[in-house]
């Protein structure tokens, strides 16, 4: 057993939830009277209600995500194969169909979206009707209903439809509530706040419900929050608690302001309670969870009290494994006043103890939660030690476990945390995971109103370096720097500037206390360095090829003065408004003459190529740049690149590609299996899998929602990439949606390859040609 401080805390020192368990606490009949309430609350906090309250009347817009809408109306067109204008004559027939009942209720929904105005734009009422009436049409039931013709309607008529989707999504929470997140509605809060606390499998939707709404959801919970009835009273408190959490307990409250003075105060005396109320169906207490026959506890590391320092005593440690096995998808009420007792380090500490028992055990089923307890607990240690688990564990079939761990590091919610999440999801070689690790970032990112990348501009750590980009490291009588080569890999020079193979061991002349430290110092500046190093080359490669842009007081702020990422942006050429400038070592600007370049304080952002890219400051393309010129400046000061700008090869399309719609010179050749999956790490992406398990091709982002796309013959298979050893190049297209892998050659398809940027065209070209000279021949 390990050691632990001998002294024991005072009951009243214990976060209450560890003192006095619910689930230990006599039934209500038996209960002496000084027994604590049956709800973890203050004594008058039931007695404080304000019954009679309504909610907010009246429509309110829906609420939508950037291009969230568009989206929506896109899945009607879903597995349509002729994309009709509104004057095509087979519309006259499709009326006469609906209005006679032959087309079926699916159908109909589609219509009613992607139908003329003249002759569709009446017809809502009728088929509200209809689907009421499933046994007349076709036989189709409203469960049948789904996405792709709810979601639409959802898009395309609002409020009007909000019956509908609203009994879809009840129905089947887990596959259609997301229909409803749109919707800021009482009837639908309600069903929120229920899924919150009684759903597991609609945590999900029910939690990015209010993450949207926020604090404008407030006036629809207070009603049942201070109402008589306990149950949907509970389920609007839990939904409170977790606005709260995001929002404050001053901005809930502030909202709850328009039912009253008494009801504002009421609210915020409720958030500012000790223990939050109790959440129906995901802690029940009569049924604590059992610890597990392999865990042994009395071997983990006791958390520590903040107050003291004093260690937990073994039943309240044993308590707390209860607790986290009741927190699989939510923590338990008290959970947070255990963060808040007790020391971080020593939570993280005992928190990882206890997943490295599991992992120890061989991961026996039902380990949900102490994947999930990491995240409660756990802090940028933990972060570190779990990602390379998390990255394993798809290759050993593990994908929940892996799906987990995503949430976990969201969860903590750190920036190395955030950092590592956002390395997986830029490079993975699971395309689950890593789509899982994009969907999670994304989520941080809206919460902090940012895109993704603008989120990983802000993440990226200076791990304690100086402000010269450089650390000091203090032998005592001597002393080194540490700098950073092209590839951001540290290195040592000497007093007199002269670079070492490695830093030397400390020796019995150094300071004893000083030398180690410093030498255990910059091991782990070499540790942490290594972990990002990849990912921020890998991002401004992408920003170039992309057309990324950053306002001038972002690109000081994120490059040239921060401490680690300013020996990569020195090694590039930089461009804005048409002129190109790289960053000098004294951190000034210069242009390829080396003549001081003036970067105005103020100029436009474009996001990408392609609309106003001469506007703001990004990574200068070959195309953009006189790459003789620079070259011969980057030779003359012996400037190593972290990846090829100034030699990467540039590309054109013919006259002949520039009008056609397939880019036939590289269609029919065979390349191996493994050239293909590189591509993912250049910004092309695996299409989904078909019915049959295989993914039909690659495809490549570009413009306003366009996509390159190649199809492969035979396909990779999902789960086994190496199953199909040769994939052929069947053909090369440009496509509106990813939807129609299968439609070889589509009337309707006009895009034709001239709508590439120059810039996108040439790296397209670079990466087939590159295919082609791996083809098979």
């Amino acid at each position: 057993m390990n050691d632990h401080p001998p002294v024991l805390p005072a009951t009243g020192a214990l976060p209450r939830v560890l003192a006095d368990p619910p689930w230990l606490r006599a039934p209500k009949k038996d209960r002496p009277k000084d027994a604590l309430p049956k709800e973890a609350l203050p004594k008058d906090a039931l007695a404080t209600l304000v019954p009679g309250l309504e909610p907010p009347c009246g429509e309110r817009p829906l609420i939508w995500e950037p291009g969230e809408r568009d989206r929506w109306i896109e899945k009607a067109s879903f597995m349509l194969f002729v994309d009709r204008t509104h004057d095509d004559p087979w519309w006259d027939g499709a009326h006469e169909r609906f209005l006679s009942g032959e087309m079926d209720i699916k159908q109909q929904a589609r219509e009613l979206v992607l139908g003329p105005e003249h002759l569709f734009g009446d017809l809502l009422p009728l088929f509200l009707e209809r689907v009421d009436e499933p046994g007349r049409w076709s036989g189709i039931q409203l469960d049948d209903l789904d996405d792709y013709q709810v979601m639409p309607l959802v898009a395309w008529f609002g409020h009007q439809v909000l019956d509908v989707a609203y009994r879809v999504a009840k129905r089947r929470p887990a596959d259609h509530g997301e229909t409803l997140l749109p919707f800021l509605d009482a009837e639908v809060a309600r069903l929120m706040a229920d899924w919150l606390v009684r759903l597991k499998s609609a945590q999900e939707v029910s939690r990015a419900w209010f993450a949207r709404h926020g604090a404008t959801a407030v006036p629809y919970l207070v009603p049942d929050a201070l109402g008589e009835r306990r149950a949907p009273r509970d389920k609007a408190r839990a939904a409170l608690h977790l606005i709260a959490s995001e929002a404050g307990v001053d901005e809930v409250a502030e909202a709850a302001r328009v039912h009253g003075d008494p009801a504002a105060g009421t609210v915020a005396e409720l958030l500012a309670s000790e223990v939050p109320v109790e959440r129906p169906g995901t802690v029940p207490r009569s049924k604590p969870s059992k610890i597990p026959a392999w865990l042994d506890v009395e071997a983990l590391p006791r958390p520590l009290l903040r107050d003291g320092g004093t260690a937990l005593p073994p039943a309240a440690v044993g308590h707390l494994v209860t607790v986290l096995g009741m927190s699989a998808d939510v923590p338990y009420p008290g959970l947070d006043e255990v963060r808040e007792k007790c020391a971080p380090d020593s939570l993280a500490d005992f928190a990882w103890a206890l997943f490295q028992a599991w992992r120890d055990a061989g991961e026996p089923n039902g380990g949900g939660w102490l994947i999930a307890q990491l995240g409660w607990l756990g802090d940028d240690a933990t972060a570190r030690r779990l990602t390379p688990v998390i990255r394993e564990w798809p290759g050993k079939g593990s994908h929940a476990k892996a799906t987990r761990g995503v949430g976990a590091l969201a969860e903590i919610g750190t920036d190395v945390a955030l950092i590592l999440l956002s390395a997986m999801a830029r490079k993975n070689r699971y395309q689950g995971l890593q789509g899982q690790a994009q969907e999670k970032i994304e989520e941080v990112a809206r919460r902090r109103g940012l895109s993704p990348d603008r989120l990983a501009d802000r993440l990226v750590p200076d791990f304690g370096l100086d402000a010269q980009g450089g650390m000091v490291l203090d032998y005592g009588p001597r002393r080194f720097l540490s700098g950073f080569d092209e590839q951001l890999k540290p290195f040592v020079t000497d007093e007199a500037g002269r670079r070492l193979r490695t830093l030397p061991k400390p020796g019995a002349k150094d300071d004893p206390e000083l030398a180690p430290a410093a030498h255990r110092r910059f091991a782990a500046l070499k540790k942490d360095v290594r972990a990002v190093a990849a990912d921020q080359i890998l991002r401004l490669e992408s920003a170039m090829v992309t057309g990324r842009r950053w306002t001038p007081d972002e690109f000081r702020t994120f490059f040239v003065h921060h401490p680690l990422l300013r020996h990569l942006a020195r090694r590039l050429v930089w461009t804005t408004g048409g002129r190109s400038f790289r960053i000098a070592e004294d951190l000034t600007f210069a242009d390829a003459t080396d003549d001081p370049f003036d970067l105005p304080d103020a100029v436009g952002v474009a996001g990408e190529i392609g609309a106003g890219a001469e506007a703001g400051v990004g990574v200068a393309h070959p195309l953009d740049l006189d790459v003789k010129a620079w070259s011969d400046t980057f030779a003359d000061y012996e400037i190593l690149q972290p990846f090829p700008q100034l030699a990467r090869p540039v590309h054109e399309l013919t006259d002949t590609e520039r009008v056609a719609r397939r880019l036939e010179r590289f269609q029919g050749i065979t390349v191996p299996f493994g050239a293909i999956l590189a591509l993912t790490q250049r910004d092309w992406e695996r299409g989904v899998p078909q019915d049959s398990g295989v993914e039909p091709g690659i495809s490549r982002p570009f413009g306003d929602g366009l996509h390159v796309l190649v199809d492969l013959e035979p396909g990779i298979a999902a789960g086994s990439p190496d199953a199909f050893a040769g994939q052929k190049l069947v053909q090369i297209r440009i496509a509106e949606t990813l939807d129609h892998w299968w439609e070889l050659d589509l009337d309707g398809d006009s895009h034709r390859f001239g709508e590439l940027d120059p810039v996108t065209a040439s790296e397209i070209l670079a990466d087939l040609t590159e295919l082609a000279a791996r083809a098979d021949r």
